[in-house]
């Protein structure tokens, strides 16, 4: 259960930004809190803060307990311990991060002309909605991130649906959304089942293989996979390393995965090509990560693009190493060492100046750059393998002739 003020939302330097916003939230008390001070409860949880804090924010309210419809005064409930059926009551002061303005605010407003909320309607029936997602926006909630998300956008827009997969926040592309569970369930088994073929653009480093033997134009995007010749595929394991997380969990197995790419435009003046990618696995970040592999990065992906990368140890361990377990020279104690080098990285990357909330002490957030929002991977068809079920959306900018 949750209640918010009215979101006051505003564009700035091409950002969609929602200025801070109190929110409450009520949810029961859970089994193994019974019989415990809910600031040993506080303390214990959420060990970010100390104790004091969280005495502190008690007396200011921020944390209640609801027993019996009423809420327990500040000194009663320090003196009291936490019973079944209490309710605890939260507010809190949020810091949504901006993302990228995908449109105007007039189109945003207007869903009259083949949009809901500003997006491309691709498709839509009483079961599903397909649209255009714009890169710098994430699908659904996470994090911190909350209004400023494609299905909050859409259900202020009155349309209440869910994502049928995962698309990263700076990926732009097809995205399809149920209206209700049985659909959501429906197209979420084909996918599972590889019933379903996905097709990506992207924009690599380089004259990808093969790129003489195509069209070399945008009309190359019809024929894509059909000369198997002309297909590079690239098998490698793929895992996540996590730097906010300790070794050895923040490291994730390696998972098998396969990718097919085929050249669609070589643009010699930039030397880079435009590709059609298709992951027949889908780990994270897979495509991305073969590309790196293959010596064809994402022309700005400022995460495993080497030129430009923010982390460049950690991708070139990704790189030298497509599977970590069992790797000649990588015990458990250089791993150890390994991560806490990649740890060390991203803190580098965080170490700027900071400021604070006066309401709230929170850490406010520093505006990203455009770039950092915007990814040349695209989501550009799904299909089923009977033909029954086919959406594509437009080329995006960077994948036409007419742009380069």
């Amino acid at each position: 259960m949750s209640a918010m003020k009215m979101i006051e939302v505003y564009t700035q330097n091409g950002l969609r930004k929602v200025r801070p916003y109190y929110n409450k939230r009520s949810a029961f008390v859970k089994g193994r809190w019974l019989g415990k001070p809910l600031v040993d409860i506080l303390a214990n949880e959420f060990k970010l803060r100390s104790r004091d804090y969280y005495l502190e924010q008690i007396e200011k309210g921020t944390y209640k307990l609801i027993r019996d419809g009423v809420p327990l005064a500040a000194n009663r409930l320090l003196a009291t311990t936490i019973k079944n059926h209490d309710i605890l009551e939260t507010t809190t002061h949020k810091h949504e991060p901006p993302v990228k303005q995908w449109c105007s605010q007039a189109i945003e407003a207007d869903d009259s002309a083949g949009r809901i909320a500003g997006f491309k309607v691709v498709f839509e029936d009483e079961s599903i909605l397909v649209i255009d997602k714009p890169c710098g926006v994430p699908v659904h909630p996470t994090g911190q991130f909350y209004q400023n998300t494609i299905t909050e956008l859409l259900k202020s827009h009155g349309v209440n649906a869910l994502p049928c997969y995962r698309l990263d926040k700076i990926t732009s592309g097809l995205l399809i959304l149920a209206k209700n569970s049985q659909s959501a369930g429906e197209i979420q088994k084909n996918i599972r089942s590889r019933d379903m073929s996905k097709f990506y653009l992207a924009r690599v480093r380089g004259k990808f293989p093969h790129s003489d033997s195509v069209l070399n134009n945008e009309k190359a995007v019809n024929v894509i996979f059909q000369d198997s010749s002309n297909t590079t595929v690239e098998m490698s394991p793929i895992y996540s390393i996590d730097p906010k997380r300790q070794f050895p969990v923040g490291l994730s197995a390696s998972r098998d995965a396969i990718t097919q790419f085929y050249p669609i435009m070589y643009i010699p003046h930039v030397n880079e090509t435009v590709i059609a990618c298709k992951p027949i696995t889908g780990r994270t970040h897979q495509i991305r990560i073969h590309l790196a592999r293959l010596g064809h990065p994402i022309v700005n992906d400022s995460v495993y693009c080497l030129h430009i990368s923010k982390y460049p140890e950690r991708l070139k361990f990704m790189m030298q190493f497509p599977g970590w377990e069992n790797q000649p020279g990588l015990d458990t104690e250089n791993l150890r060492i390994m991560f806490q080098r990649f740890i060390e990285e991203s803190r580098n990357i965080c170490q700027t100046k900071k400021t604070y909330c006066p309401e709230c002490d929170t850490v406010e957030l520093n505006d990203p750059l455009l770039s950092d929002l915007e990814l040349c991977l695209h989501a550009w068809r799904y299909e089923d393998t009977k033909g029954k079920f086919k959406f594509q959306t437009e080329l995006p900018n960077w994948a036409q002739l007419s742009s380069n």
